[in-house]
């Protein structure tokens, strides 16, 4: 039988190997998706449903956001290399995921509780940046973000405003699924 690897409980603070996917590879430069370091289990595998990590990464603006094949990309790590460069984002979440993280957190202040102890302060009832992309011009697409409050997807008109940024990161038995 196979050892489940991966089995954290609700509210325990998990630092995960580093590990990337390639997005995309455009001649000398590569972009990849990314998780590392510290999440906070929010759900715990149960029967056949996947557990839950999330890690927010703090609030940013529009300005730092670009897009690769079609999604948002930050670029949060960088590694100079002797044939080319990689650039590595955390994938933003889905709209559907993102929900139903918020309503996980939003039901549960022990949980709020361990973000703040892991030093990720969350405020479920915000704006979130979402890889859910709009259409402008037919062929270019830019980010949008999701407003809790309103339970509404808008474009970002306003570098000036910022939004959470989180990385959700599922597990099953002995897989991480982003």
């Amino acid at each position: 039988m196979e050892k489940n690897r991966f089995n954290w409980n609700i509210g325990e603070i998990v630092k995960l190997p580093r590990e990337s996917k390639v997005v995309s590879k455009r001649g000398l430069t590569a972009y990849e998706h990314l998780v590392n370091s510290r999440y906070v289990c929010i759900r715990e595998t149960n029967g056949n449903e996947r557990g839950i990590l999330l890690k927010v990464l703090g609030k940013i603006n529009s300005e730092p956001i670009t897009m690769v094949k079609g999604e948002p990309f930050c670029k949060d790590d960088k590694i100079e290399g002797l044939y080319g460069d990689s650039y590595y984002s955390h994938p933003f979440p889905k709209l559907s995921e993102l929900k139903e993280v918020l309503d996980i957190i939003r039901n549960n202040q022990n949980l709020i509780d361990k973000f703040e102890e892991a030093s990720m302060h969350i405020n479920p009832n915000s704006t979130f940046w979402v890889s859910d992309c709009a259409r402008r011009f037919l062929v270019m697409k830019e980010p949008q973000f999701y407003d809790a409050t309103y339970g509404e997807l808008f474009t970002s008109g306003n570098n000036k405003d910022i939004h959470y940024r989180v990385s959700i990161v599922y597990f099953y038995k002995s897989k991480l699924y982003w």
